[in-house]
């Protein structure tokens, strides 16, 4: 979402399907796409996730950038 939009290849209105080798974690899917700064991740409109999470065909992963404030 946002600026995140520019880590996905060929994106469609910040959404893309991609194929990862099964038992793929979060954390190999920010690796794949090169994400290296902190984000907060949701699989399938649930809580967040962590990085070791295990993600299954037919995941729904949105990836949130960190927000502060005060």
């Amino acid at each position: 979402m946002g600026s995140l939009e520019d880590y996905l290849p060929d994106s469609e209105r910040g959404q893309s399907v991609l194929n990862l080798k099964d038992e793929s974690t979060i954390a190999d899917l920010l690796s794949h796409l090169k994400i290296k700064r902190r984000v907060i991740v949701a699989v399938n409109g649930d809580e967040e996730k962590g990085s070791e999470y295990v993600l299954s065909e037919g995941d729904e992963v949105l990836v949130f950038t960190v927000i502060s404030g005060g």
